[in-house]
């Protein structure tokens, strides 16, 4: 259930903050360590959803460009 919430803060994120998603994601998971070891692990999934789904949408549309 924890990556399913990962990946709903992360879509959010990137409707709401665009290319700056994975920006604010590290800095929320910065901020985090300091205070909620929890909310860390939290923002660092965030993090990586939002750079695997980046990287698949960059791969997705490599392969529309080139057939």
């Amino acid at each position: 259930m924890a990556i399913q919430s990962s990946i709903i803060t992360a879509r959010q994120m990137i409707e709401r903050f665009g290319l700056q998603a994975q920006a604010v994601a590290a800095e929320r998971a910065t901020l985090a360590q300091h205070d909620d070891p929890r909310m860390q692990n939290h923002w660092e999934q965030v993090h990586a959803v939002i750079c695997d789904l980046r990287r698949s949408a960059a791969a997705k549309e490599r392969r529309q460009t080139h057939a």
